[in-house]
């Protein structure tokens, strides 16, 4: 797998980054096991969880971490795994408030931790923000951890715009380190908003605006489902027939979840498909690795996470990292 450095830091990361969020529930231990094998036997060093993945399953508590921590203690390549794991999202109990507070934030580092089995976190995140607290705090907060030397650097996962400019400003201002990376969603489909009545309101997504920052900042992008949720593979594997925007194809033949019609199924969707298409039928790339080299190619650092329920599917993110795909190419 192809390696960056992370802008503004010295990570060295592999250009995709393997999701955690079903280790433990969709996945068993074993299996997580050869998915990571898989991953680092290819070149990959970068892995992704957080405190909270899988606590929305009764008894699992933490378990994404501890699997990963368990691996990890087997492993002699311990030392050059980049490990990103995130806190201070809420409880699902109480979903209502925001746990965005010092002692929260080191409640959950402290456990994550220990989980891991690990002195410190390479990359930590803020799982969600509080709109109500001054940034300026919440950066205090991050550059104490820095300087205990808990984590080396910190990221933003599910930050507005408008909270992450005031963040880079405050840090320029003050000689921070700041932010290191924004994790929000975002894939080479766009997302139909307006559809989307049961959406959890704290999550971000990267709109054409927050794009233009990330441009303009070069601050890196770590987005989460990069994906699309298999959209435009499962348009192909489902034979869709499309031109120029338009479904010829029965949506009842596609065989699409509720869920993803109501998210990804649009004409500026299907447009990129075909010329996804077109590129595979010219090439023999699939349409799943396209969908993700698209991430790839951007004029800033983007590492897309990605994530999966079984072990083969592993080969399409394997796919994409060795692709040279200018962006505009789409």
């Amino acid at each position: 797998m192809k390696k960056i450095k992370l802008n503004g830091t010295d990570l060295l990361v592999s250009n995709i980054c393997l999701g955690g969020g079903n280790f433990g529930e969709k996945l068993t231990k074993k299996t997580v096991f050869q998915v990571l094998d898989t991953y680092t036997a290819a070149g990959g060093n970068f892995i992704d969880t957080a405190n909270v993945y899988c606590r929305w399953v009764p008894g699992l508590a933490n378990i994404s971490e501890e699997i990963i921590g368990k691996w990890l203690k087997l492993k002699e390549i311990k030392n050059d795994i980049i490990i990103g794991t995130k806190g201070a999202h809420y409880d699902f109990k109480a979903p209502h408030i925001p746990r965005v507070t010092k002692e929260d934030i080191h409640h959950d580092l402290d456990e994550s931790l220990r989980t891991l089995g690990l002195d410190h976190i390479d990359l930590y995140w803020l799982h969600r923000d509080d709109k109500n607290k001054p940034m300026e705090e919440i950066l205090e907060w991050m550059e104490e951890l820095v300087k205990s030397g808990k984590i080396r650097y910190y990221g933003a996962s599910n930050f507005s715009r408008e909270r992450m400019e005031k963040a880079y400003n405050y840090a320029k201002e003050h000689n921070l380190q700041g932010f290191s990376a924004v994790s929000n969603q975002w894939s080479a489909a766009s997302l139909n908003m307006n559809n989307q009545p049961e959406r959890d309101a704290t999550m971000e997504v990267t709109d054409e605006a927050f794009y233009e920052w990330h441009k303009k900042t070069k601050l890196p992008l770590i987005p989460y489902t990069s994906t699309a949720n298999g959209f435009f593979e499962k348009l192909y594997q489902a034979k869709a027939e499309v031109r120029e925007g338009s479904l010829l194809t029965s949506i009842e033949e596609l065989k699409l979840t509720d869920n993803l019609k109501k998210a990804y199924l649009n004409s500026r969707n299907l447009k990129l498909y075909e010329k996804f298409l077109e590129i595979h039928n010219n090439t023999g790339i699939s349409v799943f690795a396209l969908s993700v080299a698209y991430l790839l190619n951007q004029p800033f650092d983007v590492i897309p996470i990605g994530s999966v329920t079984k072990l083969e599917q592993l080969n399409g993110l394997l796919e994409a990292s060795e692709l040279k795909v200018k962006y505009d190419l789409f």
